[in-house]
């Protein structure tokens, strides 16, 4: 493909775009599903007369997305129905997966000369302002019809490199959800993975933008799938790109401004590390296992988390320390071979009877309900989407539903209320400000007394790592200085101490998977 890069330099800290075609460039999405449905009606009415029609649920999760093969397959085992593979050379038919993929693709191009191709005006508009700032651009697909839409859309100059379904099959890429088609397209444009943009709409598209480790994955939710995007992979989502400004600061400090090394892709050297010494794993919950959600009691691990952190139980010790309530978080990740360490650590519990409350804690309580009924007093009424969270040793005030006009009254607030009740202090973190005992004892000091009750300090053959998002996390990496490992997931907006970084709670698991497979 002609490669139309304007000369324009790029001041972004972005390489290159890279755009799936239908549902996010072209809305060539409702001729593709028009095609698949006649397809598999007719197969149907010949072969299956008790099945019912695709649907659109069916559409989204068996075939968006997915190469033709891959999508006829996927929808046919979704309802329990075999047929041998076949071959891309068959016939059109319904005797092998391949043939029915042919009809689909017949049916398709039938439509399509017929038809005109729609664009969607906010993502033209917003590509030519792009290409205009000289960032590099690549049209991605699993369709093979890529390059006669493009054409016929007579948007083919905007993009200066393409990866579909016959590049796919000349070079051997892998389908979504695996990245191939992705990192292929970096590639051509030499551009690295964690410094480009994936647009995708498919949920199978968001998880290979993520299994690329693409610096962000943004879901185009132009068909009431926002939640399965976010689900499955994306980043953020948009209804439409109109929304976007790829010159926001926050949204390039957040994605492209990670400070530490980052892990993926390709950084060796971590592991290298931990070849020789095998880490002790110290784990906060909130943002680290399970993605930041507006409330927090939605905030729970997914089964593929949870089972991948039962496998790592096995192999190394393993501890969550974290600022909720030590058996709020225990019944949420329902591990019995984990330590838990809840309200910053002042209560530990693990297996073989480990266990450990804070010395001060008959002093700490009592006024912290004090504390609370003042509290709740003093925003009654005068705050909306506040909520008011009580923890065992800390009462914690979550403003992330919050006015932005009110975040200052809840900031305020704690500060007049800090005032009232010396031996208190102010804990921040992500869209929460809390208020707690002001004694030298935080999620380092957790992780250090964890590591003296185990016998594992001063082992040469073992290393204290933490991996946390939140500002509360910087005491352990502070700990963690010259003698362990400190992983800050995302970012909080401020130094850190940590040496290295994931991006979020994806990686993660992946690096899970990663230590798993060294020490199998």
């Amino acid at each position: 493909m002609e490669n139309n890069s304007s000369n324009n330099k790029n001041d972004l800290p972005i390489d290159a775009l890279i755009f799936d075609l239908d549902g996010v460039i072209t809305q060539t999405r409702k001729t593709h599903k028009k095609a698949w449905k006649e397809m598999f009606d007719r197969f149907f009415e010949k072969h299956h007369p008790e099945q019912d029609s695709m649907t659109e649920g069916d559409y989204q999760e068996y075939i968006d997305g997915k190469p033709r093969y891959q999508g006829v397959k996927s929808f046919l085992m979704s309802r329990k129905i075999e047929l041998p593979f076949g071959f891309p050379k068959d016939e059109p038919g319904f005797d092998t997966v391949c043939a029915l993929g042919n009809i689909k693709n017949e049916l398709f191009n039938e439509i399509l000369e017929k038809d005109v191709v729609d664009i969607y005006d906010d993502a033209l508009e917003k590509l030519k302002e792009w290409k205009q700032k000289g960032i590099k651009t690549a049209i991605v697909s699993s369709s093979k019809n890529c390059k006669k839409i493009i054409e016929v859309a007579k948007i083919d100059d905007l993009f200066d490199t393409r990866v579909d379904g016959v590049v796919s099959e000349e070079i051997g890429l892998k389908g979504k959800p695996d990245p191939d088609i992705f990192t292929e397209a970096a590639r051509r444009l030499e551009a690295r993975p964690e410094n480009s943009i994936v647009f995708e709409d498919a949920t199978s598209g968001v998880k290979a933008g993520q299994r690329g480790f693409f610096g962000l994955v943004i879901g185009v939710s132009r068909f009431n799938n926002k939640e399965a995007l976010l689900e499955n992979g994306a980043d953020i989502t948009i209804d439409n790109f109109n929304e976007l400004n790829l010159n926001d600061v926050e949204l390039v400090e957040e994605f492209f401004s990670r400070q530490g090394k980052p892990i993926f892709p390709g950084n060796e050297e971590i592991f290298e590390t931990l070849k020789k010494k095998k880490p002790a794993i110290f784990l906060d919950y909130d943002g680290t296992l399970t993605p930041i959600v507006a409330r927090p009691e939605d905030a729970v691990i997914s089964d593929e988390m949870k089972e991948t952190l039962k496998n790592l139980a096995q192999i190394f010790t393993v501890a969550v320390v974290t600022g909720r309530d030590k058996e709020d978080v225990e019944n949420l990740v329902g591990l019995d071979d984990l330590i838990y360490a809840g309200s910053h650590g002042y209560i530990i519990t693990g297996p073989d009877g480990l266990s450990m409350e804070h010395p001060d804690s008959k002093k700490i309580i009592p006024k912290l309900d004090e504390i609370e009924k003042e509290v709740g007093k003093a925003l009654k009424d005068k705050t909306e989407g506040t909520q008011v969270d009580r923890k065992r040793y800390a009462i914690g005030i979550h403003y992330r539903n919050a006015r932005p006009e009110d975040e200052e009254t809840v900031l305020n607030l704690v500060e007049e209320i800090l005032k009232k009740y010396p031996g208190h202090k102010k804990g921040e973190g992500k869209k929460i400000v809390e208020i707690k005992p002001d004694i030298d004892w935080h999620k380092g000091k957790a992780m250090e007394w964890i590591m003296d009750a185990l016998e594992l300090s001063g082992k040469d053959d073992i290393i204290p790592m933490f991996i946390g998002d939140d500002i509360t996390d910087e005491d352990a990496f502070e700990e963690l200085k010259g003698k362990g490992i400190g992983i800050l997931v995302g970012g909080h907006g401020q130094k850190t101490a940590a040496e290295y970084a994931l991006k979020n709670v994806f990686q993660v698991r992946e690096f899970f998977n990663r230590l798993i497979s060294i020490y199998k």
